[in-house]
């Protein structure tokens, strides 16, 4: 299937999914996370969930990393939609937030760190395959910005399903992902 198609229909199996099972996947897809060895972490690129989308509670993986590695510093992304770009943000203790014109909650100020210093990404997805590709809300920001990263950076989706066999439209743009984990298990790609 395309992007489009897989867009539409993975976001509305997630919005289908209960709140029960939500619970119970985010605890194990922590657990395989607990398990998954990554380089030493000194910044980290996360995001806020969207909990009306039904998202995969990301925090709960970013205390790990923070646990992991205490001097860990967590950015969040802030787009530009007139460039269709995206920064990472240091978050800052007392910091403060805005919402962009997606709803989405974004650090306000100035503390921007570069892409080649970020060591681990977490990727928001609806759906991958099982080369890594996947089907995000269909803006691009996320594939435009991991371009500018290192080549070894560690990026990580995180779904409440297994991954698709393929996604029919992957083009040069696309950036996969070096793992995806769902609550059954660990894919490596």
């Amino acid at each position: 299937m395309v992007k489009s198609i897989l867009r539409r229909e993975y976001l509305q199996k997630r919005l289908d999914l209960d709140e029960n099972f939500l619970e119970l996947s985010t605890g194990k897809i922590k657990t395989i996370f607990k398990q998954l060895r990554v380089p030493p972490v000194e910044v980290f690129l996360s995001y806020y969930p969207i909990t009306s989308r039904k998202e995969f509670d990301i925090t709960v993986c970013d205390q790990v990393v923070l646990e992991k590695f205490p001097r860990a510093k967590l950015a969040w992304p802030k787009t530009d939609p007139e460039n269709a770009s995206m920064e990472a943000h240091i978050l800052e203790e007392h910091g403060l937030f805005a919402k962009n014109k997606f709803n989405i909650l974004e650090p306000i100020g100035n503390n921007v760190v570069t892409p080649a210093s970020i060591d681990l990404v977490f990727v928001p997805l609806l759906a991958c395959d099982l080369k890594g590709f996947r089907v995000g809300y269909g803006k691009g920001y996320y594939d435009r910005f991991l371009k500018r990263c290192r080549k070894n950076i560690v990026k990580i989706g995180f779904s409440f399903f297994e991954p698709l066999d393929a996604i029919e439209d992957i083009n040069e743009f696309d950036v996969p992902l070096s793992y995806c984990i769902t609550p059954s298990r660990l894919y490596e790609f």
